[in-house]
């Protein structure tokens, strides 16, 4: 995985044109209300990053955090330790609780003097409705979480494991500085050596002769310095190098400095292609510097695990700013969906929640099954939601039931109900904060006016592509119906015609559509492609080659079915469920065989099958009748009955006692010779007769002629 800042980095190109920072020292501050604010830490992380794309070295963290909670803090420690730069964590004058993990994520400590490190235990909310067993179980999960997160940091950096563990557990102890049943806190003089590196006074002291550049607001919006024109490095007039085009291709684009909308609608989080439109709508939108990114959320949910990557993957990597509209629903997928950006509004009337996990079908699940399910979700959603600042209390009330949601005491949804809030109540002051959304508005413009954002306001639409895999991935049963049908039509007719055609159009769309639309990546398109063809060759064989075999036709109609269903149920298969606090794996991953993954494929197949059997025996029926299709039978093309045709007239001469030779032995059939004429006929109670045998005609009429030995 990619540090941090490199993935960052490639956000913003331009910044390599500002004034460099190769001799300087990148010094950050970070107090409590950067923990807590979900806001100012993506603006210390957009600092950190640009501070590195001009050439920074170092990193200090100037840290000054009394009681910042540990789990909240421990996700961005781990972010420090990613970084591709040496990082210096400077103790001014506290790092207790959160603070002192996002220390043990540097590679030195230094402490100010009379500064304090450590005291990091777990909190657990208290929750008059649960028992005190009850309370112990969340309090244990949470210490053995936090403590294995401190202990890996400390491990990464060259921090002795066992400090972090007694900052954490109050059971570890580390003698002679922290008794059995006491919390670990170092004094500074205490520290060194045990954990830090040395005393300083300040950040000059650590940085020695280089110069230290602070970061702030200040730093990061002035503008980047303009360097002297080089004749080397200068292009000819008229021309412009490769790296300029990259660097302006990056830079600008018809997303620059707007107000970018994605519609969110009914049917919008149940179509994959739909999600894969979003994701490279935010993908733009960074490369090309948008203003913000707005959801305007009008949908009754969708696909889960879908969602759940959109909000743990895409829109945590989003460094414009996000902003959800609920206008007026937000149920479910949509929920977790707004949950997961920066900023929520609530049109009037509105309502977001209700984001329990269901069947494909819309049913409930069986309670050890939904239980399953809730962990899985809020385990991959929680961080999400608590990285933009959102209470967690309020997505886990949304997922599962009998969370409920109380806040301060107030019961604002008792448990057994699921969550959902309507306006009102998402825009209820808790602390004198909202509870969840900022404000009730009218629309869009007013957002812009709150939020003083002065770029256009641009709606994002879908591609040509995009729309062709929409399409597809709505209609892939339709396909499949005229694939099939015509594919049968084809199979009828000598050569290869206008049928074959629409088949090989069908199908090619089919294929192409899924492959854009994202449920087929890579090496699978080719591979379910070529599984296809082989049950279609499979199946020509049983109705061309060798029919009545049965096993050809078979097993080319279960690689056809197989090849189809798994195209149209890529995007269905769940994830390996996580862990709590742990991100969702990356796409691709899987969670074994179920058969309910392939519900829409199976469904989509069996409908298509169904269609094009109705419609192939509407042709049997019909098709002959047709005056277009008339020149594919025999009576038309050749000009009369099939009683014209010579072999037949013959027979049709031979009358019941008339004698002939046999000319080729009959087994039971053969060519007897009968008036000069030679025609087929069959031994009677099929005997076998000799070539030469004379015989008598015993039976005639309907084209067959029975002969008797004499």
């Amino acid at each position: 995985m990619k540090s941090l800042l490199a993935g960052l980095a490639l956000l913003f190109p331009a910044l390599a044109a500002a004034v460099p920072m190769e001799k300087d020292v990148a010094h950050v501050v970070i107090t409590q209300s950067d923990l807590e604010n979900a806001s100012r830490w993506n603006e210390i992380r957009r600092w950190t990053t640009e501070a590195a794309e001009r050439g920074a070295k170092t990193l200090v963290f100037e840290i000054n955090v009394t009681q910042a909670g540990a789990q909240a803090a421990l996700p961005l420690a781990e972010e420090i330790a990613k970084l591709k730069l040496r990082t210096v964590a400077w103790v001014n004058t506290s790092a207790v609780g959160g603070g002192a993990l996002l220390a043990l994520g540097c590679d030195e400590i230094w402490m100010a003097p009379g500064a304090r490190i450590g005291a990091a235990p777990p909190a657990v909310p208290q929750d008059k409705e649960l028992s005190p067993k009850a309370q112990d179980t969340l309090l244990a999960e949470a210490l053995a979480v936090l403590k294995a997160g401190a202990r890996s940091l400390a491990k990464l950096k060259g921090h002795k494991p066992e400090i972090a563990e007694a900052f954490v557990d109050r059971e570890k102890g580390y003698e002679p500085h922290a008794a059995k049943g006491e919390l670990l806190l170092l004094d500074a003089d205490t520290a060194v050596p045990l954990l830090a590196k040395g005393i300083a006074a300040d950040v000059k002291a650590i940085a020695k002769d280089s110069p230290v550049v602070t970061l702030n607001s200040a730093w990061f919006d002035q503008k980047p310095a303009e360097a002297p024109p080089s004749a080397a490095a200068s292009p000819k007039p008229g021309f412009e190098t490769k790296e300029a085009k990259v660097e302006k291709t990056k830079s600008s684009g018809i997303y620059t400095g707007k107000v970018v909308v994605i519609p969110v609608g009914e049917e919008d989080l149940i179509i994959p292609a739909r999600f894969e439109f979003m994701k490279r709508t935010l993908r733009l939108c960074d490369e090309q510097r948008a203003e913000a990114v707005l959801f305007d959320l009008d949908t009754p949910g969708g696909m889960a695990w879908e969602t759940t990557t959109l909000m743990m993957q895409d829109l945590q990597k989003l460094t414009v700013k996000s902003l959800a509209f609920v206008n007026t629903r937000a149920i479910s997928a949509g929920a977790l969906t707004a949950m997961a950006t920066d900023v929520i509004y609530m049109a009037p009337a509105s309502s977001i929640g209700a984001a329990t996990p269901v069947s494909g079908g819309g049913d409930s699940l069986g309670e050890a099954e939904r239980a399953k399910y809730n962990s899985a979700f809020l385990g991959m959603a929680r961080a999400a939601v608590r990285a933009k600042g959102h209470d967690v209390r309020i997505l886990e009330g949304m997922i599962d039931m009998d969370a409920g949601l109380v806040i301060n005491g107030k019961v604002i949804v008792p448990k057994g109900q699921i969550v959902t809030l309507d306006a009102d109540q998402a825009t209820m002051l808790v602390d004198g904060k909202p509870l969840l959304a900022k404000a009730i508005v009218k629309d869009i413009d007013e957002i812009k006016k709150r939020e003083t954002l002065k770029g256009d306001t641009l709606v994002a639409e879908p591609t040509m592509f995009e729309w062709i895999a929409i399409w597809v991935t709505q209609f892939a049963w339709l396909l499949i119906l005229i694939g099939l049908a015509s594919g049968y039509l084809e199979m009828q007719t000598p050569g290869f015609g206008l049928a074959g055609a629409v088949a090989l159009i069908a199908f090619s769309i089919f294929f192409f559509g899924h492959y854009v639309a994202g449920s087929l990546v890579g090496h699978e398109t080719m591979i379910m492609t070529l599984i296809f063809i082989v049950g279609i060759v499979l199946i020509g064989v049983e109705l061309l080659a060798a029919p009545g075999t049965i096993l050809p036709g078979l097993a080319g109609f279960l690689c056809v079915m197989v090849a189809l269903v798994y195209t149209m149920s890529g995007w269905e298969v769940a994830p390996v469920l996580p862990a709590d606090g742990v991100p969702a794996p990356a796409e691709g991953g899987g969670g074994g065989f179920e058969l309910a993954h392939y519900a829409t494929g199976l469904r989509n197949f069996a409908l298509g099958v169904t269609g094009a059997a109705i419609l192939i025996a509407l042709m049997i029926l019909w098709v002959p009748e047709l005056r277009p299709f008339r020149a594919l039978v025999l009576e038309a093309a050749a000009g009369g009955t099939v009683t014209d045709a010579p072999a037949q007239r013959d027979a049709a001469l031979a009358r019941v006692g008339d004698t002939g030779v046999t000319r080729s032995a009959l087994r039971p059939y053969g060519s007897v010779e009968i008036g000069g004429r030679i025609v087929e006929a069959v031994a009677d109670a099929n005997a076998y007769l000799e070539s030469g045998r004379e015989v008598r005609v015993r039976e005639a009429g309907g084209g067959r002629i029975v002969v008797e030995a004499v």
